[in-house]
């Protein structure tokens, strides 16, 4: 039998073994029955202290560039534990543990296995989070949608419940630290309405009302009270998303949106060449893809850049931790990437496996690349997402319009249950650098032209960002 049939058998059956596990790795500690909270709040502490020490795949290096020491942020934390008096305390404190990491694939979670955790924690009707929208606008909290009446669209949003909300947010971008910066940090706890989530974790039990008080853009104060409940039953059921790319033409122009890269890999390979296809007909001046809001998802964005390169190039340098727990999950991982040809030369360090890459081959189709490109991006890109963006810089494959874009530098997140068996701890194996060795993690790539939403265009219904998008398309 030919060796490349004998190789391919093996990848394929290699393949079931090496994808993330569906659920949590690791078993709850069946010592916790009997024992006090403290002694289970100390616990789950330590586990996530030697859990990151020994298998978390950047943490020398975060430790050098964020100038701490793990060990002695444990020990900081641990005498913190006295003042944890329930579970909504311990689980602030952790989180801010784990936030030290300033990581946006490392967070704590309750364990979806044990929902009454997570009813205990987030003590409200998760309708509530569809009651409105609110967007950072020039800093300012600007109420983009709403569900209630008595809470004008475009009033700037001043307090929940008596609380600051650019305060409430700032102080939940700490505990949900799921961006490479505090504004990106910011801007995922906004999107994803986390607020709702932190208030819960700071009151016992979430407010019998909500208290909310706003400015119009006219300056007028305003105050808005209703219960949970009933705004809970005000909430219409949002329209699904497509999650796959979709195409608009205007004005001459292809603007296509990208929301995510966690997608069915064939079905955004047939999007794609379906988008394609109808491209070749329409006689466009030019392409925008819109990756703002793309928090990435899996490797489907290197076949979105396959339509963008004109030669074969390094997408990126990756290796692993060869830690205890990398060698129960993904032990033969190794093996794969070296099976499929994805072996790098480089430096290898004691503790890492040698070095792999990705590499990105042009399509067949060319129809990208005989028309001006531009892609667009804010602080919500995220993962593959942002690779996506810095190959576009890199090579040099497009223009680049909106904001600097926080990058991370790893891949392969992974949940590992915590003794308690009320939390998992989420962090990656797979360390990501770019094809010169360069690290990624933290580091930030700014557009060639930077452009966010600003008031004065918001209030008169003009995306800023877009328009300056559709502008150097023309130009060029």
């Amino acid at each position: 039998m030919p060796r490349a049939v004998v190789v391919g058998a093996v990848v394929l059956l290699l393949a079931g073994c090496i994808a993330p596990p569906a659920g949590p790795v690791g078993r709850a500690d069946p010592a916790r029955a009997g024992a006090s909270p403290q002694e289970i709040f100390a616990r789950d502490l330590r586990f996530i202290y030697e859990e990151i020490r020994d298998n978390y795949v950047n943490l020398a290096y975060k430790e050098e560039t964020l100038g701490f020491d793990w060990d002695e942020l444990y020990a900081s934390y641990s005498a913190q534990l006295a003042q944890a008096r329930t579970e909504k305390d311990f689980f602030r404190l952790a989180s801010l543990f784990v936030s030290e990491l300033r990581d946006g694939h490392v967070m704590l979670w309750p364990y979806r296995g044990n929902p009454e955790v997570e009813r205990r924690l987030y003590d409200f009707d998760p309708a509530l989070q569809d009651l409105f929208t609110v967007r950072l606008v020039e800093g300012v909290p600007i109420i983009t949608e709403t569900e209630l009446p008595l809470l004008p669209v475009g009033s700037e949003i001043l307090t929940l419940n008596g609380l600051s909300f650019l305060k409430l947010v700032e102080d939940a971008s700490l505990h949900f630290f799921w961006g490479a910066t505090e504004q990106a940090a910011a801007a995922r706890v906004l999107a994803n309405r986390l607020y709702f989530h932190y208030l819960a974790l700071i009151s016992d039990p979430f407010p019998a009302q909500l208290e909310i008080t706003f400015r119009t853009p006219d300056g007028r104060l305003g105050d808005c009270k209703i219960s949970p409940q009933s705004a809970a039953r005000a909430v219409r059921p949002l329209p699904k998303l497509d999650p796959y790319p979709t195409l608009q033409i205007e004005g001459g122009i292809a603007r296509i949106a990208v929301p995510t890269f966690e997608v069915d890999p064939k079905a955004f390979r047939t999007r794609l060449e379906q988008i394609a296809a109808e491209l070749k007909g329409a006689g466009v001046e030019g392409v925008i893809l819109d990756l703002r809001g793309n928090g990435g998802g899996n490797e489907s964005f290197r076949d979105l850049l396959s339509y963008l390169v004109s030669e074969e190039i390094v997408l990126a340098a990756y290796r692993y931790r060869q830690s205890p727990r990398m060698g129960q999950v993904y032990r033969l991982r190794p093996l794969y990437e070296t099976l499929l040809g994805r072996r790098l030369r480089g430096v290898r360090e004691e503790g890492y496996s040698g070095w792999y890459c990705w590499k990105v081959k042009p399509s067949r189709e060319d129809v990208f690349r005989s028309l001006p490109v531009v892609v667009l991006t804010d602080r919500l890109v995220f993962s593959s997402a942002d690779r996506f963006v810095g190959a576009i810089l890199e090579h040099d494959l497009a223009v680049v319009v909106g904001t600097e874009v926080a990058c991370t530098g790893h891949g392969l997140p992974t949940s590992v249950l915590l003794p308690s068996g009320g939390y998992v701890l989420n962090y990656g194996f797979q360390e990501l650098r770019d094809a010169q060795f360069g690290h990624l993690e933290g580091r930030l790539r700014q557009p060639h032209v930077f452009a966010e939403q600003t008031l004065a265009d918001y209030y008169r219904g003009v995306d800023t960002a877009l328009e300056r998008a559709m502008s150097l398309v023309k130009q060029r």
